[in-house]
């Protein structure tokens, strides 16, 4: 019963026309912070924005972690903005001690 239940709601997401882009339709932008030193407990965060006459439809990020930081920097936000114009993602470095951190966010937007 469950697996029906699945298969439905699957079926249901894929062929519901505001959920089904082509790919041609997608464009993914991605930005990335400059490479900072940071000290135990601090972040780092950028912002990925949607090209004007686009619409945000998702997005994600990365943190990528330098020296000291023993790759203990971690991702502590991935989300929209408020307005749903861009994507933001900020890393922190959970290390004891300071590094060097950098981070990477990209928004998937669809023309409108």
């Amino acid at each position: 019963m469950l697996r029906g239940v699945s298969l439905l709601l699957l079926a249901l997401f894929l062929l519901t026309p505001s959920f089904s882009y082509a790919k041609d339709d997608l464009l993914t932008v991605t930005e990335q912070s400059e490479r900072v030193p940071l000290a135990s407990g601090k972040s780092v965060w950028v912002k990925s924005i949607c090209p004007k006459k686009t619409i945000l439809i998702g997005g994600g990020g990365e943190c990528l972690g330098f020296l000291n930081t023993q790759h203990k920097v971690v991702l502590t936000k991935s989300a929209p903005d408020s307005i749903g114009a861009a994507w933001n993602v900020e890393c922190t470095n959970m290390n004891p001690e300071a590094g060097e951190a950098q981070a990477k966010a990209w928004a998937m937007c669809k023309e409108h």
